[in-house]
């Protein structure tokens, strides 16, 4: 994300308090809890039924919320609900639970949406042809993804008389459709659904992180591309900027330190360092290789350098791939099964001298995957930057290199999805190497 927002009282006070927050798509919404979290860091829970937007907003007058939070499910007496493993207290009565579906793509930018968005249609089609649950609607968080809002017609749990086995009846029911979700494929999150005790955001209210609007969106929106209606999503005047593209930084990731052990004069009288090294052959093939590589140093700095290999391997037809970084250079790890003389043929041997000669000559390339170990200290450790190239998937000819989608698993950057063919076996070609 671009920026981090420092929200003043003033300027949440004065969205909330000059309209209205439409609860109409809520059944009866004084049967629902709301949560928010307060600009002076506090949750607070509503200790009073909410049946207009009107009581809602004057609760707010209290503690300003930067994000707010409604329960996807309907109780008889919202207040106060006890937890679930509370055992003193009288269970409580569930009336009736929402069927929510959360599709997020990470981080927050058009490209990131985009796929989002197809991921919501591609999952309401399903949902549309392969259940009876009625779509309400659908809502753009005001961030990364969007909600599925639906009701399910089946009432068979709901009439269970006891108050505990009713709810585990729901979240059963519900447990079973979010399998069936997950198995045909959707990047759904795996916890909200078939929680009776979830809640979501509220529409019509601020997203703390962007400034942007939770908002259901119109009849027909979730079928065209977002760039032809995010700038008809409401949005605060503090709002950030949804970049084009992920940003480069993402949080720090290294490697665990290995147990490796050297005699003190060997490290003390030659420059040696030890480090992990990945093969760039597809393990279980005759001639498919990986492109495994440092990406050359005068190609300028980590951003310069992503830029000038997308432009690359995007004419390639080649991705996804995966970026990583040791401050000063950048790694690539494209793992795709890619017959060894065409991958040879498109490289440029000045760029990738090592790949390609060890390539040529060996069969595969060996390359440094981790930080150097030098006597006790490590230096220069690999940090995950991100994974571009998604547009390419359906592009690219070449199937899946199995034990490089594991590697990039490992190294804190999973290939997000791998529909078609894969190739080779699981087991990683990795070595442990002492070099000069």
């Amino acid at each position: 994300m671009s920026r981090v927002l420092n929200w003043s009282e003033d300027e949440l006070s004065t969205y909330y308090f000059d309209r209205e927050i439409d609860l109409s798509w809520l059944n009866k919404s004084s049967r629902h809890q709301f949560r928010w979290k307060s600009l002076k860091g506090p949750w607070v829970t509503s200790d009073r039924r909410i049946s207009s937007s009107k009581k809602l907003i004057q609760l707010f007058s209290n503690s300003i919320p930067t994000d707010v939070y409604v329960s996807t499910s309907s109780w008889l007496n919202p207040i106060n609900l006890p937890r679930i493993k509370d055992t003193k207290k009288p269970s409580p009565i569930l009336l009736d639970h929402l069927v929510v579906f959360d599709i997020d793509i990470r981080p927050f930018c058009l490209i990131r949406l985009e796929e989002a968005r197809k991921a919501t249609l591609n999952l309401r089609n399903w949902l549309i042809e392969n259940t009876d649950i009625k779509i309400r609607h659908i809502t753009f968080s005001g961030s990364k993804g969007f909600h599925i809002i639906a009701e399910d017609p089946n009432r068979v749990p709901f009439s269970e008389p006891d108050p505990v086995l009713r709810e585990e009846k729901v979240k059963s029911q519900r447990k079973q459709l979010l399998n069936q979700v997950i198995e045909a494929g959707h990047p759904v999150d795996k916890v909200v659904t078939a929680d009776t005790r979830r809640v979501i955001r509220l529409p019509g209210t601020i997203h703390g992180k962007t400034g942007w609007i939770c908002t259901i969106l119109s009849e027909g929106w979730i079928e065209l591309p977002v760039y032809e209606w995010i700038n008809k999503i409401p949005k605060h005047e503090s709002a950030i900027k949804i970049p084009k593209r992920p940003p480069i930084k993402i949080p720090k990731f290294s490697l665990p330190k290995m147990n490796l052990r050297f005699t003190p004069k060997k490290i003390a009288s030659s420059p040696q360092h030890t480090s992990l090294e990945l093969s760039s052959h597809v393990s279980g093939t005759k001639d498919r290789s990986a492109f495994v590589s440092w990406l050359p140093r005068k190609w300028g700095d980590i951003r310069s350098s992503i830029e000038k290999s997308q432009e690359l391997f995007s004419q390639l037809n080649l991705g996804p791939i995966a970026y990583f970084h040791d401050h000063e250079r950048v790694l690539v790890i494209i793992p795709r099964a890619i017959p060894r003389d065409f991958l040879l043929s498109k490289l440029s041997q000045k760029d990738f001298k090592n790949f390609v000669y060890e390539t040529r000559h060996m069969g595969h390339s060996w390359t440094r995957i981790s930080g150097r170990l030098v006597e006790e200290n490590w230096e220069g450790e690999i940090e995950p930057v991100t994974v571009l190239g998604y547009e390419f998937s359906d592009e690219c000819l070449h199937p899946w290199s199995a034990p490089h989608l594991e590697i990039c698993s490992r190294l804190g950057l999973p290939i997000r999805e791998h529909q078609g063919e894969v190739s080779g076996s699981d087991k990683v070609p990795i070595r442990v190497a002492i070099r000069r």
